[in-house]
């Protein structure tokens, strides 16, 4: 009972991953896109760089939370 409990939560977790991420680099798409708009960079720097920021800001996000959830587990 308890294994299915952790491996549903785990499930939650690991599709909920998917939609964040997307968000994440979606949001940094625009940010970036604006900051090269207003700075008039041709080439497209900052949506690279806010896009990996946000790519990057998802999967510290899922890894503290399935990090949390095996602490929750052992005890």
């Amino acid at each position: 009972m308890k294994d299915k409990k952790f491996l549903y939560k785990l499930l939650a977790i690991t599709s909920s991953f998917i939609y964040e991420a997307l968000a994440a680099i979606l949001v940094g798409f625009f940010i970036g896109w604006g900051l090269d708009y207003l700075f008039g960079f041709e080439n497209p720097i900052m949506r690279l760089i806010f896009m990996v920021v946000g790519a990057l800001a998802a999967v510290r996000n899922f890894m503290v939370r399935v990090y949390r959830l095996g602490v929750k587990s052992d005890d």
